[in-house]
């Protein structure tokens, strides 16, 4: 997380009391839980690739031996975590459409398992066995922005639902952990190795790792709104980006 960032979400917050009086303009804010399943996402494939590059790293002394063979360990990753959001739409008219951008805070682990067993042979006679094991997990803190239009699809009393089409850009800040236990077995007797990679992702970077420093996303969600006033909304958000979030929170101005 990046210290200088804060200020831009605090002039968000700050600009609250001016959307109560600038027609045309609405105001978001809200929170809610935050998960790259259940389908596989961007941010996902890159932590997966990073946990299995610094395994090829760490173990690379290990298995100089045996140049034959490509190591691609097994990565299973699950994820957890948090979002605060504030976002601003402009309102395109008197009709459905709206053009808008939010900054969101997020905070969320990725546990993940590596785990790699294979038996080298030379015409078929065994010659060693390689077993991987690791668990560890790499602990994001980082912001990401989104800009969006906004269809609304249905409106019946106090009720409303929209739908939404942007982009979204997250930078890649956080910290991973990495236990590793390998094995190699042969007929002279088994070496063990154990090794234990802790890094910030830009540590990573500047050791010449191949993380990238942003990653861009399609971003998809759906609203759904009660107007509990003439200026003040609630509602209720799925979305689809860089994970999949469901948000609670509040709608201020028209």
């Amino acid at each position: 997380m990046r210290i200088r960032s804060l200020p831009l979400l605090l002039l968000w917050l700050a600009a609250c009391p001016l959307a109560q009086r600038a027609g045309g303009w609405e105001w978001q804010f809200a929170a809610g839980p935050w998960t790259l399943a259940p389908l596989t996402s961007p941010v996902e494939r890159l932590a997966e690739r990073i946990v299995a590059d610094e395994a090829r790293r760490l173990l690379a002394p290990l298995l100089s031996d045996f140049t034959v063979i490509a190591y691609e360990p097994g990565v299973e990753m699950d994820s957890r975590g948090f979002f605060i959001s504030a976002g601003c739409w402009r309102l395109l008219g008197d009709g459905p459409f709206a053009l808008g951008a939010s900054l969101s805070y997020l905070g969320f682990t990725l546990p993940f398992s590596l785990e790699d067993e294979r038996v080298i042979t030379l015409q078929d006679i065994p010659l060693a066995r390689i077993r991987t094991r690791g668990r560890g997990e790499i602990d994001l803190r980082t912001f990401m922005l989104t800009a969006q239009g906004r269809w609304r699809a249905f409106r019946s009393g106090r009720f409303a639902l929209h739908a939404g089409l942007g982009l979204s850009i997250l930078r890649l800040e956080g910290r991973l952990a990495l236990p590793l236990t390998a094995s190699v077995q042969t007929f002279l007797g088994t070496i063990e190795l154990e090794k234990t990679e802790e890094a910030t992702l830009a540590e990573l970077r500047r050791d010449g790792a191949d993380v990238p420093s942003w990653s861009l996303a399609p971003s998809l969600s759906a609203a759904l709104f009660y107007r509990l006033s003439r200026g003040s909304r609630f509602f209720l958000e799925i979305g689809l980006s860089q994970g999949t979030f469901l948000a609670a929170g509040l709608s201020l101005g028209r």
